[in-house]
């Protein structure tokens, strides 16, 4: 601590004075510390460790004040408009409410609002900007016949984790010559070029009665009548602090709740969940831009 009688002038011309000043020097701990590494059980009771390895934490660069979603009490308010304007059989109860990430069988990420009810699973497309249902889907939880959970993994001869390595290096280095940092690139370990996995654990839910996906609907990218759900964590589920808030957009939630409601009827399975996409371009153009998402991109939100 060090004691001043200076006297210095503020922008408006007059004279400040300080009798005197502290200086107080507070531990601020890094933002990885605040992260959970994917491989967890549950999210309510499992503590939130340090990562010790920052380049396996999904949606790490996220700037979590562009999602819409992050404001306050929106989801709360959006869940509540979906239960009023969707349930309309008032005896059937509601299990859970989550925003969870929609994963395509084209690998598109995209954000929805989950309910599950005692009858029924509804997921819906949601607009976070002017706060409106777009479109939602509703399944009978009689049609279920096997619930999946596991790690989502590509299959053994596709690029895409081989792009996605290519692309968080680039973007970590375009960070770097942004700010001027270009003497640190060559020091900093968040830096990798390597094949990056999607290092997320996912929830399947398939009413398809163990048949095989046919040709015509497995390479048509316009289909639409997918016999199955993959459904994985929000991107903001990596930056919220107290459990409460991670629950809301926690996917493992979502199979407890399952395991519980289903557990007489329905096949539970633990498996890595392959995301067929061997090419994976196009997946990466829309995923590294988050564009199935509401979010606030430079002067324009979509």
């Amino acid at each position: 601590m060090r004691m001043m009688n200076n006297q210095l002038d503020n922008d408006e011309g007059q004279m400040v004075s300080f009798d005197s000043a502290t200086l107080r020097i507070a531990k601020e701990n890094d933002d990885s510390d605040n992260k959970d590494t994917y491989a967890r059980g549950s999210s309510t009771d499992a503590p939130r460790p340090s990562a010790t390895n920052v380049a396996s934490i999904p949606f790490r660069h996220v700037d979590t004040h562009s999602f819409f979603s992050d404001r306050n009490e929106v989801v709360e308010r959006a869940v509540k408009e979906c239960q009023e304007t969707l349930l309309t059989d008032q005896n059937d109860e509601v299990v859970g409410t989550w925003l969870l990430t929609e994963i395509s069988l084209w690998d598109t990420e995209k954000e929805r609002i989950v309910i599950l009810t005692k009858n029924s699973i509804l997921t819906i497309k949601y607009d976070f900007i002017s706060l409106k249902v777009i479109a939602f889907h509703r399944i009978p939880l009689g049609d279920v016949d096997t619930v999946a959970y596991g790690e989502l993994e590509y299959p053994a001869a596709s690029v895409a984790p081989r792009l996605n390595g290519f692309a968080d290096g680039l973007s970590s280095v375009i960070q770097c010559a942004i700010r001027q940092q270009w003497s640190s690139i060559t020091e900093r370990s968040d830096i990798h070029f390597e094949p990056r996995k999607r290092n997320m654990n996912g929830v399947r839910i398939m009413w398809n009665k163990g048949k095989p996906l046919s040709f015509e609907k497995k390479w048509n990218p316009f289909g639409k009548r997918i016999p199955w759900l993959t459904f994985a964590n929000h991107p903001l589920y990596w930056h919220k602090g107290s459990n409460e808030e991670i629950s809301r957009f926690d996917a493992d939630a979502l199979h407890s709740a399952l395991t519980t409601i289903l557990s007489d009827s329905c096949n539970f399975v633990n498996q890595p969940l392959i995301v067929e996409n061997y090419l994976g371009l196009g997946a990466l153009i829309h995923n590294r831009n988050s564009l199935g998402f509401f979010k606030v991109r430079g002067k324009v939100s979509f």
